[in-house]
């Protein structure tokens, strides 16, 4: 249902009320099921996948249902791979949760309060990773392929900076974000050498 619903999409403008509201309900009743196909079906998030993962970020409890199979997806890096009710196995890129996470933050308050500090630590873990490590070839080719299409960060540890940035804005934390920024912090920890210490910075 859930490709069925994607490829509908590709040549649709918009989603409708009833479509809205049918896939929400499809999220809330297989949310595992539900982001790990769409996610396998467009891990670059194109704008039929981007629409309806934004249909899902307009219900705090159907981000609630999706959340957690999000995160199992970021804290698993590279790639995770769990089969769904149809047998599909395909790996999918931890990188491509982060980016459903940075595309629905700015709509859900409180669903966002509620897994803010699971989200904090896996998106600074890919920021450290991500700086830290070479990065797969295949993960390079897919993030050039989100970076063309959403035009983000050209390295993914600085787009994870800027998820960070967003998560913490949701949360109100203005000041927090603003004192990273006058100590360089934010650019210190997109440095393997001054990680650290800018990470001691972001936890003070």
């Amino acid at each position: 249902m859930v490709k069925s619903i994607h490829q509908s999409l590709e040549s649709h403008i918009t989603v409708d009320a009833r479509l809205r509201t049918d896939i929400r309900r499809l999220a809330e009743e297989h949310p595992a099921d539900v982001v790990l196909t769409l996610l396998r079906c467009a891990p670059t998030c194109d704008r039929a996948a981007a629409s309806m993962w934004r249909a899902i970020g307009s219900s705090e409890p159907t981000v609630e249902k999706v959340l957690p199979t999000l995160l199992c997806v970021m804290e698993d890096w590279p790639v995770h791979s769990t089969c769904t009710s149809d047998g599909d196995n395909k790996d999918v890129f931890a990188l491509a949760a982060t980016l459903v996470i940075w595309l629905i933050v700015p709509q859900c308050h409180k669903a966002m309060i509620l897994y803010s500090s699971h989200l904090f630590v896996a998106l600074l873990f890919h920021i450290v990773i991500s700086t830290q490590q070479q990065m797969p070839e295949e993960v390079e080719n897919f993030w050039r392929a989100c970076q063309e299409q959403h035009r983000l960060a050209s390295k993914p540890n600085r787009f994870a900076v800027q998820a960070m940035k967003a998560l913490l804005y949701q949360l109100r934390c203005d000041n927090e974000v603003m004192a990273m920024e006058r100590k360089r912090g934010w650019d210190m920890l997109l440095c393997a050498d001054t990680q650290h210490y800018a990470t001691g910075l972001l936890a003070r």
